[in-house]
Order: C-alpha cells, then sequence, then structure tokens
C-alpha cells in the first residue's frame, strides 16, 4: 500500500487475536473500527479511546453493508486495512457433520471474508491504497482429521488472497496473510465435537480427542503473534504470507517438501488414527 496506514476495520474483535490486535493498535496511534456479533463485549475496548465498537455478523449481506458505511463515517474515507479475523472451527468428523453445520462454517470463514472485501475495494482504489488482511491458519499447511471443513475453508481463502494480491496491485492495495501455529488463545476452547450417538467414528474420537487436546500444552503465548502482526501491519509495505510460531514455518517446510505418505504418518502419530495406529 502506499505510505504508512493508520486506520483498520477488524472483523471478530471481541476476543482472541482480534482483541489484542485492536488494543495494541489503538495504543499506538491507530484508529480502530472493531466488529463482533454482539457489540456489549466491546466495552473494554471502547475504554482504549481510539477504538468504535459496531456490530457485524460477517454471514449477514445486511450487516456487511452497514459496516462499509460505518467505517466511512467513523475514518472520513476507507480503512487503510481491513483484518479478515473473525472464524471458527467445527470438530466432527466430515460424514457426521449436517451441510448446514458445513455451509455455516464456510459462510463465516470464507464466503463473508470475500463479500466483505467486495465492498471495501471501490473505496480503497479511489484513495489508491489499502491493505488486506487475512487470518489463516496451520490447517493450510497440515489440516487434521475431524477439522476438514475448517482446513477447507483456511485452504481457499489464501488460495483467493494469493489471486486477489496480483489484481489489485495496480490500484496501490496489497494483501497479507497471517498463517499462525498453536498460539494459547480461546479460539479451540469452547468447540463441542459433533459426534453422534450412532457414528461410526466413535472409536476414532476416543482415540483422537484427548491427543489433540493436549496440543494445547505446546501453544506460544498469543502476545507473540499478536506483536508480530501488529508489526506487519504497522509496515507500509509486506510480503504476502507471514508465518507465526516454529510449529507453523515446520509444517509449511514439510507442506512443500515432504512426500503426502510421510505427512499423513506424522498426523496419524498425533492423532492416533489412520491404518497405521
Amino acid at each position: 500500500m502506499r505510505g504508512t496506514p493508520s486506520s483498520i476495520v477488524i472483523t471478530g474483535a471481541s476476543s482472541g487475536f482480534g482483541r489484542d490486535i485492536a488494543t495494541t493498535l489503538a495504543q499506538r496511534g491507530w484508529r480502530v473500527l472493531a466488529t463482533m456479533r454482539d457489540p456489549g463485549r466491546g466495552a473494554e475496548l471502547k475504554a482504549a479511546g481510539a477504538v468504535e465498537v459496531t456490530r457485524l455478523d460477517v454471514t449477514s449481506p445486511k450487516d456487511r453493508a452497514r459496516v462499509v458505511t460505518d467505517a466511512q463515517g467513523f475514518f472520513g474515507h476507507a480503512p487503510d486495512v481491513v483484518l479478515h479475523n473473525a472464524g471458527y472451527t467445527t470438530a466432527g468428523f466430515f460424514e457426521d457433520l449436517t451441510s448446514t453445520q458445513q455451509d455455516h462454517l464456510l459462510q463465516t470463514n470464507l464466503v463473508g471474508p470475500l463479500e466483505l472485501t467486495r465492498l471495501f475495494l471501490p473505496g480503497m482504489r479511489e484513495r489508491g491504497t489499502g491493505r488486506i488482511a487475512v487470518m489463516s491458519s496451520n490447517a493450510a499447511n497440515v489440516p487434521h482429521p475431524m477439522y476438514s471443513i475448517y482446513a477447507a475453508s483456511k485452504w481457499a481463502l489464501e488460495g483467493w488472497a494469493e489471486a486477489l494480491a496480483i489484481e489489485v496491485a495496480p490500484f496501490g492495495i496489497d494483501v497479507v496473510v497471517f498463517q499462525p501455529g498453536n498460539h494459547d488463545t480461546a479460539f479451540g476452547s469452547n468447540v463441542v465435537p459433533v459426534l453422534p450417538e450412532d457414528s461410526a467414528y466413535s472409536d476414532q474420537a476416543a482415540r483422537a480427542l484427548p491427543r489433540m487436546a493436549r496440543l494445547g500444552r505446546y501453544a506460544r503465548p498469543a502476545e507473540k503473534a499478536t506483536h508480530r502482526m501488529c508489526e506487519v501491519l504497522d509496515a507500509p509495505t509486506t510480503r504476502l504470507r507471514v508465518r507465526l510460531g516454529p510449529d507453523d514455518h515446520v509444517a509449511a517446510w514439510l507442506a512443500r517438501l515432504a512426500p503426502y505418505a510421510l505427512r499423513r504418518r506424522g498426523v496419524e502419530w498425533i492423532t492416533g488414527l489412520g491404518t497405521s495406529s
């Protein structure tokens, strides 16, 4: 983008990385429009001074259109940065998930960011500057069983971002993909596994769930990733993909260079699933 950014719209800012980034950037003098489904959870953010809180359900076309208007009114122009942070995961074997569960996750994690970006791009083009920032995941490198739809949403989001970066570059707009590894946030703490009583995958779930829950003990402090992301957002230029955490760097390296059979055995060992378990 052209110039140093100083205004941002953040989706999913009520907790986790979204809230922490909003707070940090406000302390650095940014003007922040923090969006969330329940604005009542944004009282602490508003106390930061340079933060305005507004409602946004990213799956709602009406909400998306209103947020663009809110941003214009708050900043007086299109934002320098839009950070697509809102998202969630569903834990469940693909066959056990309903179409409704699948579609809502994809609407939130993938379609919402695409449609909101479409609404913000005209204003950014008119200004000749802007940045679209996307919160991805290490799941784009190593998809785990029980998280297939989440991985699908992040793979698709990254593919879209790569192509979009080329399309919008002539207008002074850039794109950055944040790819966090395992960090200590509340992201997965409220996930209730989908496991019907008659599931054919009950035995696999009994093996996998305890092992995957233990991965939390290896999580890095969230502030390490927050600090790095804010550094990137603060800079006038950035590279496309920013990897966060040693596990993400290793997984990305393996995804590029290691054969699928080797990577599969690693995931089977971690989860206790698969033919070699």
